[in-house]
């Protein structure tokens, strides 16, 4: 998300304009990304085996909580503190 903001500012935008540009373009591919991943981890999840499911489970919260303040916190962070663009004309 931060490589494409970056991308976009590149191509004029202000930083607003590409933060909100990003987060829509990039919303539906990180949560299928997630959800996909939670998916395959629910069969281990729910298996009985008390090596196996705690490991499964932790797994699963963690994707949940990193999507969910992925879309709050990189946008933030981005605007309070926006990295130094290189132009593309190097000497």
């Amino acid at each position: 998300m931060v490589d494409f903001t970056n991308q976009l500012r590149l191509e004029g935008h202000s930083i607003d304009e590409a933060v909100n540009m990003a987060g829509e373009t990039r919303f539906l591919p990180v949560v299928l990304t997630s959800i996909t991943a939670i998916c395959g981890l629910l069969p281990i999840a729910l298996n009985p085996n008390p090596l196996i499911a705690p490991l499964a489970i932790v797994l699963i919260g963690g994707l949940i909580s990193s999507t969910i303040l992925s879309r709050i916190v990189t946008p933030v962070m981005y605007k309070l503190i926006p990295p130094q663009l290189e132009t593309e004309e190097k000497i």
